[in-house]
C-alpha cells in the first residue's frame, strides 16, 4: 500500500494539478502511416510516438475548473469544421468528474467530460506515485489520443 503521507495524494486532494507532455501517442492510421512513410515526420518521432518536449502544452485541474492546450495528431472522424482549435482546447466546467485510487495498481485516475464549440472531450487521467502521468482524450469527431508526461502543482502566482 501506498504511503498515504505521499505527495501524490496531497496533490489530487489539492486539485492544483498540472500535466505536461512529454510524447503524444496517436491512434496508428493508413493516412498517419502514409504521412510517415512521405517523411513529414520529424526525426526522431514515429508514427506512433511524437516527442513534445519543449512545447508549452499542458492539462490542468483548478478547483473545479478544467483547462487543456494540447497538440492533436490524428484524424477527424465525421463532417463539420474544426472550429478555432486545431488542437485539443478547452477551458471550464467539467461534467463527471470523478477521482478514484486503485491501491493495487498504486495509482489515481481522474475522469470527466468537457464540450467546447469543435468536439466532445471524455479525459482519463492516470496519476503514478513517481508523479508521471497518462492522459487519453476520446472525442466525439477525432480518433483518441493519448499523451505520457509529467504531473505537477500549479504554483501560486
Amino acid at each position: 500500500m501506498i504511503n498515504q503521507s505521499h505527495p501524490v495524494h496531497a496533490l489530487v486532494a489539492s486539485k492544483r494539478i498540472e500535466f505536461t507532455a512529454k510524447s503524444a501517442n496517436p491512434m496508428v492510421t493508413q493516412s498517419l502511416t502514409a504521412i510517415a512513410n512521405s517523411g513529414l515526420i520529424a526525426p526522431g518521432n514515429t508514427v506512433s510516438r511524437i516527442d513534445l518536449n519543449g512545447n508549452g502544452n499542458f492539462l490542468r485541474i483548478h478547483g473545479d475548473s478544467v483547462t487543456a492546450n494540447l497538440p492533436y495528431y490524428g484524424e477527424r472522424q465525421f463532417g463539420g469544421g474544426y472550429g478555432d482549435a486545431s488542437g485539443i482546447e478547452f477551458y471550464g466546467l467539467p461534467d463527471n468528474y470523478v477521482q478514484d485510487f486503485d491501491a493495487i495498481k498504486q495509482k489515481y485516475t481522474i475522469r470527466f467530460q468537457i464540450n467546447d464549440v469543435s468536439d466532445n472531450y471524455t479525459v482519463y487521467i492516470d496519476i503514478y506515485p513517481n508523479m508521471s502521468g497518462l492522459v487519453s482524450v476520446n472525442m466525439a469527431n477525432r480518433n483518441t489520443i493519448q499523451y505520457n508526461g509529467r504531473i505537477g502543482t500549479i504554483e501560486k502566482r
